[in-house]
Parts: C-alpha cells; sequence; structure tokens
C-alpha cells in the first residue's frame, strides 16, 4: 500500500522531472512558433550609470524567423541583439549541444536551468537559460555573446505567455561592452571625472514593457531597415 501511494505521489511530477533538456527547449520552441509575426508597443525604461536619458516609448516588431526592430523617436540606446534569438537557436537540436544544470526558482515557478552551446559558428557563445516548468517558457537567460558579451535578460509573462511572448524583458547589461550612441558618448566623456564608487558599478538596466501585442499580422521588410540604408 505505501509503495502505491509513493508511485501515485510521484507520478505527477515524473513527465517534468524525466524530460531531457532538448524535449525542455523543444516544448518552449514549439509555443513561440506559433508567432509568425508580431507588431506591439513598447515602454523602455533605463537605469544605466553615467549616462543620463529619459524613458521612451515606441513600437516592437517581429517576423519569423528572426528579424526584429524596436522603432524608438530620439537616441536608440538599447542592446543590439535579438531577444527572441534564443528561438532560433533552439529550433535545431542538431545545431546546438545541451545539459541540465539543475532546477532553480525564478519568482514564484519552478525552473529546470539548461546551458545550451551552439554547434560551430555563433555570435552566441553560450545560453545559459531557466525554463519555467508550468509555462513552459524562459523565465531568465544568461546570454553569452562574441559582440556584447554577458547580458543576463529577466521575462515576466501575462496574456501572452502561451506563445512566449513576455510582458516585461529586463536586460542587465555590461557598459564596459555596450556600444553608446555617438551622441550620447560625447556627454559620457565630457562629464565630471567618476568617483570611485561610481567607477566600480559597470552594470546597468534596461526595461523593455509591452501592451497590445498584434499576431501574425503582415508586416512589411522595409520596417526592419536602419535608416539611411
Amino acid at each position: 500500500m505505501k509503495n502505491a501511494l509513493f508511485i501515485l505521489l510521484f507520478l505527477p511530477f515524473s513527465p517534468i522531472l524525466g524530460q531531457t533538456p532538448n524535449q525542455i527547449l523543444y516544448k518552449a520552441h514549439q509555443q513561440f512558433a506559433r508567432v509568425k509575426s508580431f507588431k506591439s508597443e513598447v515602454n523602455i525604461y533605463f537605469d544605466l550609470p553615467s549616462v543620463s536619458i529619459e524613458n521612451m516609448s515606441g513600437k516592437a516588431f517581429y517576423k519569423a524567423p528572426s528579424k526584429f526592430r524596436i522603432r524608438l523617436k530620439g537616441i536608440a540606446f538599447l542592446p543590439r541583439d535579438n531577444p527572441f534569438n534564443v528561438y532560433t537557436l533552439i529550433r535545431d537540436s542538431s545545431q546546438y549541444a545541451s545539459v541540465l544544470n539543475g532546477s532553480e526558482k525564478v519568482g514564484n515557478e519552478l525552473c529546470r536551468i539548461v546551458s545550451v552551446i551552439p554547434n560551430g559558428e555563433s555570435d552566441i557563445v553560450m545560453a545559459k537559460l531557466w525554463m519555467g516548468t508550468t509555462s513552459n517558457c524562459p523565465l531568465k537567460m544568461q546570454i553569452t555573446s562574441r559582440e556584447s558579451g554577458i547580458i543576463l535578460i529577466e521575462n515576466t509573462y501575462g496574456r501572452q505567455v502561451q506563445n512566449a511572448l513576455p510582458d516585461k524583458m529586463r536586460f542587465t547589461v555590461d557598459m564596459n561592452k555596450f556600444k553608446v550612441p555617438k551622441a550620447l558618448a560625447a556627454d559620457i566623456n565630457n562629464s565630471p571625472k567618476k568617483t570611485a564608487a561610481s567607477a566600480a558599478k559597470s552594470k546597468g538596466t534596461i526595461e523593455f514593457a509591452f501592451t497590445n501585442y498584434s499576431l501574425n499580422t503582415a508586416i512589411e521588410d522595409s520596417v526592419f531597415k536602419e535608416e539611411g540604408k
């Protein structure tokens, strides 16, 4: 009787605990794969050492498989990498190696931690993903890229969780690796000498808050082109 009770109690959790890292990533990709395109409103909040910049608002656009653009008025001081590129990476398990690195709670959700290393040439050197066992979405992503160094992305989901689209994305960036727009770089170089405390603070945060998602509508490729190109 005790053995039967143990089996009954264990069964609800066994599908989650028994999944391979590739199976966990496949579920996440399948959710995002429903999105062929999206556009949304986006508000952007900055907390960057030695940089004074107002919060901004604009529009975000995505088109499968990997086009992403945020259009703003004013100086665009944003991470260069497409934050949804991780789904391009994990869509084909033959293109990466993955390993489980245990479990951890992010907020109220238990996550399986999966490390992903691309095979062959890629700007992404490694991705460490905290995959929610309920949402099947990455609640946290630590992306190491050749161009931008290490970026931590923390995702908060709401109405679009079934499509793996976050309400909020919070980026923590290394300011020593982050490329500053020329118009701001001049202000930073001419600013008063940094104190030891401010110089030691090399991390900054940028938060995207998405609203009014419109999914799977036609988006012209011209939307994704840089101005003047």
